[in-house]
C-alpha cells in the first residue's frame, strides 16, 4: 500500500494544497521538496512509496527527477501532477512510468490515480 508520501513541487500553494488533500484522505506525508534536485535528495534519504511531483520546477524538472529516481529504484511508484499541457511532455512523463493527473488536483482525482499506482 501507498502510503508513505513525498511531495515534490516549487509552488509552496500547490505543496500545501497537495499535503493538505492527502491528510484529509489519510496517508502519510513523510516529506515535502522544493525543487527536482531536492526531491531526489529527500527521495534518497526518506524512500517514500510514492512520489507525487509537478513537472516545471527549477534546477531539475519532474523530467529530470524521475529519471533520477528511476535510476536509484526502477520500480518507483511517481504520480505526476502538472498544469503543463505539453503532450511530448506528458507522454515522456508516461514512457517513464509515471502516472500523470491535469492540475489542479481534486480530491477524487487524486485518490483514483492513487489507487490506480496502487494496483
Amino acid at each position: 500500500m501507498l502510503n508513505r508520501i513525498l511531495v515534490v513541487d516549487d509552488s509552496k500553494f500547490s505543496r500545501k494544497n497537495t499535503i493538505m488533500l492527502l491528510e484529509k484522505l489519510e496517508y502519510e506525508v513523510i516529506g515535502e521538496a522544493v525543487d527536482g534536485l531536492d526531491g531526489v535528495e529527500k527521495y534518497k534519504e526518506l524512500a517514500p512509496d510514492l512520489v507525487i511531483t509537478d513537472i516545471e520546477m527549477p534546477n531539475l524538472d519532474g523530467i529530470g527527477l524521475i529519471k533520477e529516481i528511476k535510476n536509484i529504484d526502477a520500480n518507483a511508484k511517481i504520480l505526476v501532477v502538472s498544469s503543463v499541457v505539453n503532450s511530448q511532455v506528458v507522454q515522456e512523463a508516461l514512457r517513464l512510468q509515471a502516472t500523470v493527473v491535469k492540475k489542479p488536483i481534486k480530491e477524487h482525482r487524486l485518490l483514483n490515480a492513487i489507487k490506480l499506482i496502487d494496483r
